[in-house]
């Protein structure tokens, strides 16, 4: 199973898996909020256990798959870091079109 949404709750049965993606910029933590998860890592030749309570956060791009040991219940919850000049280019666009009138934009200092 595949991951798409910001943020989830899930239990996973006992000896069930799910795979998690992070994107460039992106963080995605997991927080075990019961019964026990091993988190398998691409290219990481060492395995994390997670209990309750226990969370783990993976903070750069890759894959991690979840394996749940025993029955156990999660919350994942991904944010991307700073959203990059597109973003802020798209934001100065529209301070311009929503400026009250006679308070025009001219782009210095905001």
């Amino acid at each position: 199973m595949f991951l798409v949404s910001n943020d989830m709750t899930a239990t996973l049965p006992a000896r069930s898996s799910l795979r998690l993606a992070a994107g460039p910029g992106e963080h995605v933590a997991v927080r075990c909020t019961e019964g026990e998860l091993w988190l398998i890592r691409d290219g990481d030749p060492k395995d994390t256990a997670l209990t309750a309570s226990e969370s783990f956060t993976l903070s750069d791009s890759g894959h991690i798959e979840l394996y749940a040991v025993t029955t156990a219940s999660l919350h994942v919850t991904r944010c991307r870091q700073g959203a990059g000049p597109a973003a802020s280019a798209w934001r100065q666009w529209l301070r311009r079109l929503l400026a009250p009138p006679g308070r025009g934009f001219t782009g210095a200092g905001r």
